[in-house]
């Protein structure tokens, strides 16, 4: 699945058109990530603390920017991960978090782009066992110090940073 997620993002930023940079004012993402703040917190410090063995997806995120100038972009992400306890066919937890968020491309060429991110916003966790159902909710965020894009109006992306996102994220991103 990794290794199809890659080659995707490689194929399709490799056969973008090549069109002049426009001035774009909205962008939709899509990305997945790994080593999201929840999937640490669950997978590793709980199962270490318990000994209990998990699994977890990572995290699939899903976002939109609204540029009021070319280098600053407003706007909303969202992530989903969840963490499958391996002691019991039922325990699982699904993380859903939305979080308003900011974005300065301080690097901005015609088909290439470099940006920071910061989002905050709030994390619900869904807890479900073999007794026992729960929903938490918790303050949420992904910081990414540095992030690249390549490509036209369809970009391939690749972050690094710490929180609901992941640690190392890719994806793609459309521009219009």
């Amino acid at each position: 699945m990794k290794k199809f997620f890659i080659l995707s993002v490689l194929v399709v930023t490799a056969t973008l058109n090549l069109c002049a940079q426009q001035e774009w004012k909205h962008e939709i993402g899509i990305s997945y990530g790994f080593g999201a703040l929840t999937d640490v917190s669950s997978s590793y410090l709980k199962g270490i603390f318990s000994g209990k063995q998990t699994n977890y997806i990572g995290a699939f995120g899903a976002e939109y920017f609204y540029r009021p100038k070319s280098a600053l972009g407003v706007g909303v992400v969202g992530t989903f991960s969840t963490c499958k306890w391996n002691d019991s066919d039922k325990a699982r937890t699904k993380y859903i978090s939305i979080m308003p968020a900011v974005k300065y491309n301080w690097l901005n060429r015609q088909h290439f782009s470099m940006y920071s991110k910061l989002a905050l916003g709030v994390i619900i966790g869904l807890e479900s066992g073999d007794n026992h159902d729960k929903t938490k909710a918790a303050f949420g965020w992904q910081a990414s110090a540095v992030g690249a894009e390549f490509g036209s109006a369809f970009r391939g992306f690749l972050e690094v940073g710490f929180g609901e996102q992941g640690t190392i994220l890719a994806g793609l991103r459309y521009k219009f």
